[in-house]
């Protein structure tokens, strides 16, 4: 059986440059045999970002945020994944507020703040980060790099993509 793998597009537009990039890495994944839940963060229904309750922090439900709205199933089938393909477009020079909203929920559940043990992720997955932006390629890779780190440390090993000048 195949892998399965989640892919997030966190931009608003379907059929655009961050949805396109998306589908086109979904086609790669379909063509090894993988099996891709997709979806579209602007599509959910209401959500946030952290609330910083520490529901994820007690024993009973670590690694799992405990706030239930539309990103709730999203973090389930993540969790659930053998890897993850996630793309947002660059918005005043960041990603949207719908990446953020994921990205915070997705790395605080992990989080620990002990210091042995940084990271409480038993099923670390493979992560591709796409960002698409009219910028040049070159323009926010500190940025980018930054996020990598993080999705490495607490989702898996980040592979970052990005696409410049795509007005």
């Amino acid at each position: 059986m195949g892998k399965s793998l989640v892919a997030v597009n966190a931009g608003p537009r379907v059929k655009w440059n961050t949805d396109t990039l998306i589908n086109e890495a979904i086609k790669g994944a379909e063509s090894q045999g993988a099996i891709v839940q997709k979806v579209d963060l602007f599509r959910l229904e209401k959500y946030t970002g952290c609330i910083s309750c520490f529901g994820c922090k007690k024993e009973k439900f670590k690694g799992h945020c405990i706030c239930r709205d539309g990103l709730t199933p999203v973090l389930d089938a993540i969790r659930e994944s053998d890897g993850l393909i996630i793309g947002s477009p660059n918005y005043l020079s960041e990603l949207t507020a719908s990446f953020r909203a994921l990205y915070e929920r997705l790395i605080f559940q992990n989080l620990t703040y002990n210091l042995e043990t940084p990271c409480c992720n038993e099923h670390p997955i493979p992560v591709l980060f796409i960002m698409t932006s009219n910028a040049p390629d070159t323009m926010y890779r500190d940025m980018m790099q930054n996020y990598q780190q993080s999705l490495s440390r607490f989702v898996g090993p980040t592979e970052i993509f990005i696409s410049g000048e795509t007005l």
